[in-house]
This record gives structure tokens, sequence and C-alpha cells, in this order.
């Protein structure tokens, strides 16, 4: 199926832009590969997650994961079997803790803390495919996720529900290590990509 989209999806493109290169195709190619990926994931995880009773948790995990991944970024996986084991465990196991832990208030606020300091030194993490170049981007992107942490460590004092709390609290430490050096070591990825660009200014 997967293969039938790429094939439809850029003859389609290559058609309509026929002065594409090699170069410009492959990076395109890359996007609708992830974006399939993606929406094929996200599918299957719910339907799981509906069947499990636990819907609503990943919906929250999901969007709240996502909020910070926009712009802290980190890596992804080699792999398409490892995206998907590790989407499953993330998406499914996590939610479902969430639903049934209880953290003192004193945890959350030290877990909160350190994902804001992991924020502040290492968001955004590149990748080698999609390197961040330029430092003013940088800077934003570092900006905007250090003030969503903070956000999110408002939230999670501002609320008694507890399945909010834990929600906002695993979507930071879950972004905390997709950026952190020592994951990118652990699973062999190139780390700080942008440095290897001459323009990177």
């Amino acid at each position: 199926m997967k293969k039938l989209f790429l094939q439809y999806s850029l003859k389609i493109i290559k058609d309509y832009y026929p002065s594409y290169d090699d170069i410009q195709m492959e990076k395109i190619r890359y996007g609708l590969e992830a974006t399939y990926l993606t929406i094929t994931k996200t599918f299957v995880i719910l339907t799981i997650c509906f069947i499990l009773g636990i819907f609503k948790e990943c919906i929250l995990l999901l969007v709240t994961f996502n909020l910070l991944r926009v712009t802290g970024f980190g890596l992804h996986a080699t792999k398409s079997w490892m995206c998907w084991v590790s989407s499953i465990i993330i998406f499914i196991g996590i939610p479902y803790l969430c639903k049934v832990m209880i953290l003192p208030t004193a945890a959350l606020a030290i877990l909160a803390a350190l994902s804001i300091i992991c924020f502040l030194f290492y968001a955004p993490a590149d990748t080698k495919k999609r390197p961040l170049v330029r430092k003013k981007r940088r800077i934003i992107y570092k900006t905007i996720t250090v003030s969503i942490g903070i956000l999110y460590t408002i939230g999670i004092f501002i609320t008694d529900i507890t399945l909010i709390q834990n929600s906002l609290v695993s979507a930071m430490l879950i972004e905390s290590l997709l950026i952190h050096p020592l994951t990118y070591k652990i699973f062999h990825l190139s780390y700080n990509n942008y440095k290897t660009y001459v323009f990177a200014n």
C-alpha cells in the first residue's frame, strides 16, 4: 500500500513539476513517506487505545507531546519497524500509566523543572535529514519550546485533574529524552547536524 501511495503521489508531482531534479524529488519522497507512516501509525494506535479504553488519554498525550515536538524536534527512528515499536510503547503504554499513576506534587515539580532545563540546553535537536541551519530559527524554536514547557508546568499546578497533570509532565519527559545528546548517542545518530553546514550562522 505504501509503495503504491508513493509511486502515485510522486508521479502526479513530477507531472505537475517536471523541472524538479532527483534531489528535490527525494526530499518530497521522504516527506510523503513520513506523512504516510504518521497517518497509518496514528490510526492503528488510536484504534488499539479505543479498544483498551484509553482513547482520551492517548489523544491528550498526542496533543501535548506534539505541541512540544513541533519546535523542540528530536530524533526520529531510522527504520519503520523501530518507529512502530517506539510509538506503540509511548502512545499506548504511557497513556495507560497516565490513567492509573498518582505522583506527589513535589515529584511533578522536579520532573517538570528537569524537562525545562533540558529544553534550555538541548532544544531544538535536529536530525541529519532535517538540519536546523539558521541560528535565528534555532533561537526562536528554543524560546517557543521552553515557553510551552513553562505553560505546561503552570498547568500542572493550576489543575487538580490527575490525568492532565500526568499527561503534561509525560509529554515534557518524552520530548526531553528525544532531544538529549545521550539518546542520540545510544542510537548511534549524529547530533547538532547544523554544525556540518558552512553557511550556519
